[in-house]
């Protein structure tokens, strides 16, 4: 079955000039994914008609089936988005009476007058299905554009590509598309997920994962056409890297596959590499087959076990409390946290003996070891996570250079630390102690005694 194919489009100024940071691209990328659409091109434009029209165009002689459209339907001048699609189809706008009504209902709600400009978000294209929004003022919209020389039909054909239009506003884009937009290409297009799967390491680099894996891919390739045709993909996220295994058919062409009889692995093919590929990694492997970050993994393992964390932090700031809280559900394991910037915090709210950091410094690993112990000791945790370096720019020494980081673990059964060398500017520094201290933890409930389980690698 050959996959319905898909433009993203993103509209607006803001989005080009760096204003606003175009996470609704990435968003409308991974829902895609995750419906089984494949993406062939994203665009975004700014708030100009013919630039609209053009994209628009531009998606319909492509044969995308799809055009998925972010932003541009607000109420002031530089809102196009609706006139532009109209004129890229070649209707006109009208107004939706039912739209008007409610946006004066919106407005009298909040005891606000309704300004004559926001009845413009009631002008939709001639012809257009009105998508819902029921948390905000931005109807979104649905309408067919023709492929260039082509006539419209009633199916999703090569003739047309269909048009969605929503809101720019993050949280009114994901519910539309959830609620509205999704529902709609199901009932349109034969949808199916592509076979994923994702192996995320810490640790290790890019380079040596691949090569650890190689003769683990070469060897599955021979198994059968659909593993033979399947791509894979490297992306490293300091300090983390993920391999990618997506199912391909072999007539898309390209150099990872080499067979071209247009097979595609199945789930199941891609999942029986899970052991292969776990031994290959090694321990830097901390997911297999999740797409959630490591912080979520984190606290979802921590509630199964029934344990508490509690934070020390001086390098991070606080960095490791934050992606343990922004979790839901993180409050059931999550007890609290010491930001100890200073040696008399440390002194004073860990009990770090003031002996130890004479004799050592901040950054060393009685300092971190004593850190953890004493959040787990005076918050009242099962387990006790610290950080404590140099993230610079300055502050580094011959023994002690930039980015030297130590960071411990205390639990029950005993204290564990490791000494990072990380690189980067202070931010990169920063984020990625937070990310080896949760691995660090990670390891911890998947190694240690602190209960009768010993867990597989999350699936």
């Amino acid at each position: 079955m050959a996959r319905v194919r898909a433009h993203l489009l993103t509209i607006g100024d803001e989005l080009l000039s760096g204003d606003v940071v175009d996470g609704n691209k990435a968003w409308m990328g991974r829902r895609c994914r995750a419906l089984g659409i494949e993406v062939i091109r994203a665009t975004t434009v700014r708030d100009r008609q013919a630039e609209i029209v053009a994209a628009l165009h531009a998606a319909a002689a492509d044969r995308a089936g799809i055009c998925l459209i972010s932003g541009g339907l607000g109420p002031t001048t530089d809102d196009l988005t609706a006139e532009s699609v109209a004129a890229a189809v070649g209707v006109g706008v009208t107004r939706h009476p039912e739209l008007a009504a409610r946006l004066e209902a919106f407005f009298a709600s909040r005891g606000r007058e309704l300004v004559q400009a926001n009845l413009k978000q009631a002008d939709l294209p001639e012809g257009a299905t009105v998508l819902d929004n029921p948390i905000g003022t931005a109807a979104g919209f649905a309408i067919q554009l023709a492929a260039p020389g082509d006539v419209l039909g009633d199916g999703p054909g090569p003739a047309g590509c269909w048009l969605f239009s929503m809101p720019g506003v993050p949280r009114e884009l994901h519910q539309m598309m959830r609620e509205q937009v999704e529902p709609r290409l199901r009932e349109r297009f034969e949808l199916q997920p592509i076979p994923r799967r994702v192996y995320r390491a810490l640790g290790s680099g890019e380079s040596a994962v691949q090569q650890n894996v190689l003769g683990v891919l070469a060897a599955a390739r021979e198994r059968s056409p659909g593993l033979a045709n399947m791509f894979v993909h490297y992306r490293a996220r300091y300090p983390e890297v993920q391999l990618i295994l997506e199912a391909t058919p072999g007539d898309e062409g390209g150099d990872e596959g080499g067979d071209e009889d247009g097979s595609a692995a199945t789930q199941a093919e891609l999942e029986s590499l899970d052991g292969p590929l776990a031994a290959a990694i090694g321990p830097a492997l901390y997911s297999c087959g999740s797409e959630a970050e490591l912080a979520e993994l984190l606290v979802h393992r921590l509630i199964e076990r029934g344990l508490t964390i509690a934070t020390a932090e001086s390098c991070t700031g606080g960095g490791v409390g934050q992606a343990l809280t922004a979790i839901p559900g993180s409050s059931a394991t999550v007890v609290g946290g010491v930001i100890a910037y200073s040696n008399a915090v440390k002194i004073a709210q860990l009990g770090v003996p003031a002996q130890i950091l004479e004799a050592h410094g901040a950054v060393s690993e009685p300092v971190a070891r004593a850190m953890a112990e004493g959040a787990r000791a005076r918050l009242g945790s099962d387990i006790g996570v610290s950080t404590t370096g140099v993230a610079g720019p300055g502050g580094g020494s011959p023994d002690k250079p930039v980015g030297t980081v130590d960071v411990a673990v205390a639990t029950a059964a005993g204290t564990t630390y490791k000494r990072l060398r990380l690189f980067g500017k202070r931010d990169t520094i920063r984020d990625a102690t937070t990310m080896w201290a949760l691995k660090l933890v990670f390891d911890q409930l998947t190694l240690s005694s602190l209960d009768n389980v010993t867990p597989p690698i999350s699936g």
